[in-house]
């Protein structure tokens, strides 16, 4: 594969997951963010399944188990708390929230393994909060401009982090037993008891009642446009396991710099998706803390890189 056609590749990634805010925002019409979740990895699981079988899974070590269930929970818990938080603000706002996941990961990476904090990864922090600032227009008198699935998508950002740190570690170590397949299986398998638990808790009203009107739903059976609901569930589980692969196949022939960047084009499209599908307020103070978000990324990510090739 060549580095122009793995680029092109990773561009249709970045896509495609954008588009796929949009299938979530109409998916939860139908069910609440966890029954929503929990139907949808059960589903990708099944496809992964179908294509690369179960039995696979037996010969695995008990330490790959462990690592692929874990980064299943965090997987699963990132997810939950995004689906949450595109529930309950617009997708402009949770996509833009979300993408300050890689101006965290260094701060995360410095926790697990001591790796080391660079100015521009400070800076790049400083530009982040900036950025949501101008995103969110805050009232700091009454609050009246930050809602709640703002401040779920912030929450979301470290367990992200996490998350990207671990699969980093985990796939430079992966035992000889493991491959991308099986991981992703594992995966799947960790986050499902994850969104079970949290439906049968918070969304079903055997327990407690749920956190928010909106939570109680279930899954609305006799709606007359439940076909919209399926077809959220089929864009959302084949991507959940095909764009997977086609990350990890051609993200090998590219540098990482160049994915970061492709990437970037994610919540642009989830915006422009919104505002055309949705009619969803955009102002230019809004832009303006998208572009400053886009910016804290890219100085975060490339600025030590600029800065020693000038140096050099």
């Amino acid at each position: 594969m060549t580095p122009l056609r793995a680029e092109f590749l990773i561009f249709i990634a970045a896509v495609i997951w954008g588009l796929s805010y949009v299938f979530v925002k109409e998916g939860l019409l139908f069910a609440s963010p966890a029954l929503f979740l929990l139907i949808r990895f059960s589903a990708a699981l099944l496809i992964t399944f179908f294509f690369f079988g179960c039995l696979s899974l037996k010969t695995l070590k008990w330490k790959t188990w462990k690592r692929g269930l874990y980064l299943g929970t965090l997987f699963g818990s990132a997810y939950l708390l995004q689906t949450y938080a595109v529930n309950f603000t617009t997708i402009a706002k949770a996509s833009f929230i979300t993408a300050l996941v890689l101006p965290a990961v260094p701060f995360v990476s410095w926790f697990l393994i001591k790796k080391p904090i660079t100015i521009w990864n400070i800076v790049g922090v400083l530009l982040a909060l900036l950025g949501i600032y101008f995103l969110v227009d805050p009232d700091f008198q009454e609050f009246k401009n930050i809602q709640a699935g703002d401040i779920i998508a912030l929450c979301s950002v470290p367990i992200w982090a996490f998350y990207l740190n671990y699969i980093d570690i985990y796939t430079t170590e992966m035992e000889e037993d493991a491959n991308t397949a099986k991981m992703l299986m594992l995966q799947f398998l960790g986050a499902i008891p994850v969104l079970l638990l949290v439906t049968i808790i918070f969304e079903s009203n055997i327990f407690i009642a749920p956190l928010h009107p909106d939570l109680g739903k279930g899954f609305l059976i006799h709606s007359p446009d439940l076909w919209k609901y399926f077809v959220c569930l089929g864009y959302l589980a084949f991507g959940s396991f095909a764009l997977t692969f086609l990350q990890t196949s051609a993200q090998k022939y590219t540098t990482p710099v160049k994915a970061m960047i492709l990437f970037q084009f994610e919540p642009i499209i989830a915006t422009v998706a919104a505002v055309w599908y949705y009619q969803d307020i955009f102002d230019f103070k809004m832009g303006l803390g998208c572009v400053v978000i886009i910016l804290a990324v890219i100085v975060s990510e490339l600025g030590t890189i600029i800065f020693a090739r000038k140096k050099n």
